[in-house]
């Protein structure tokens, strides 16, 4: 019966995608319907599933009707489907002490940092507590599970001196104008990748990018320097791919978000500096602190929902502290 559901749709849709498209289509079908059992009867899909299978596939889709982001879907569903193969156990049987012991077992093993440790505990606490709220389980195991306390540390941004070594050294123009835009916009990687040619608004200097988080549109502005570097590349393109950024040879794919962090992750090698995208992000925000700009606006800028979140990322600047303590105090 699977074999003839996936001819049927193939059949349906031969006159509407091309061959290749069918074959992937097809693929795609062998691989979902793997394990299932459909009945002729009530033409539903029967298989063998767990319980909290079920219970998982309805979380995410619920946190998908919230409006997340696909990669924090992912990042979900992952963390639970391994805490229950891990704990082995009916999702009714599971105890705090197991949540404790699986928590404590995987930071050992795996040598992670309590900040991640912090992040895992909230995705179970948030699945157990939307499977209680739903009447799925009795109690909630995850309820008495405390915050991990994390050492907040004060993560540095460029100094001017470390982005002007780091685009000295860059060996194309096109990277020069990656880093010019990471910084101009302060934009999440994932947003800056996504950026295509027609998106940039040369007249007015702005772009208008759609954040990865909360899913909302907004603006984002270039520096001159940007500008020209950007201009300066896009005049040598020779491909007619619409994506901002592009690989150097043929295909000339879209830029990726992975490329990106190798190609800074060699600048920085090379230039002695500790480089990586969001680092451009952190020092857009902190530049700004320090040059006046209100926290609000601030905020709306980095596409924050909170203003604690943007405080994590505006660093103040030791002169700036001691020249306010001078001037007011001293």
């Amino acid at each position: 019966m699977v074999e003839k559901l996936i001819k049927n749709v193939i059949s349906a849709m031969q006159d509407r995608l091309n061959d290749e498209q069918l074959l992937m289509l097809e693929n795609v079908l062998a691989i979902n319907l793997h394990g299932l059992e459909v009945k002729e009867e009530c033409t539903q899909l029967v298989t063998s599933e767990r319980h909290w299978e079920k219970i998982l596939r309805m979380y995410i889709a619920c946190k998908r009707l919230e409006n997340c982001a696909e990669s924090t879907l992912i990042a979900y569903q992952r963390c639970i489907t391994m805490l229950f193969e891990g704990i082995n156990k009916k999702i009714h049987e599971i105890t705090t002490n197991d949540l404790r012991y699986y928590l404590a077992v995987y930071q050992e093993q795996r040598h992670i940092s309590l900040s991640y440790l912090d992040t895992l505990r909230h995705y179970i606490s948030s699945f157990f507590t939307w499977a209680t709220d739903e009447g799925y389980i009795n109690r909630d195991p995850s309820r008495r599970l405390k915050k991990v306390k994390v050492p907040r540390k004060l993560m540095k941004p460029y100094t001017a001196e470390e982005r002007e070594h780091l685009k000295d050294i860059a060996k194309t123009e096109r990277d020069v104008a990656i880093m010019e835009l990471l910084y101009s916009t302060a934009g999440r990687i994932g947003e800056v990748v996504a950026i295509n040619r027609g998106d940039v608004d040369f007249i007015n200097r702005e772009i208008v990018i759609y954040g990865q988080k909360g899913k909302k549109e907004r603006k984002v502005y270039l520096t001159e320097g940007c500008m020209y570097h950007l201009k300066k590349y896009l005049a040598s393109r020779k491909d007619d791919n619409p994506a901002l950024f592009v690989g150097e040879r043929k295909p000339y794919n879209r830029l990726g978000i992975k490329a990106i962090q190798d190609m800074l992750k060699k600048l920085g090698r090379s230039a002695g500096v500790h480089a990586h995208p969001h680092k451009f992000r952190r020092t857009l925000l902190t530049d700004a602190g320090a040059r006046g700009v209100p926290l609000q606006e601030i905020q709306a800028y980095a596409g924050h929902v909170k203003p604690d979140t943007t405080m994590l990322y505006v660093a103040v600047k030791e002169e700036s502290v001691k020249s306010s303590f001078m001037r007011l105090l001293a």
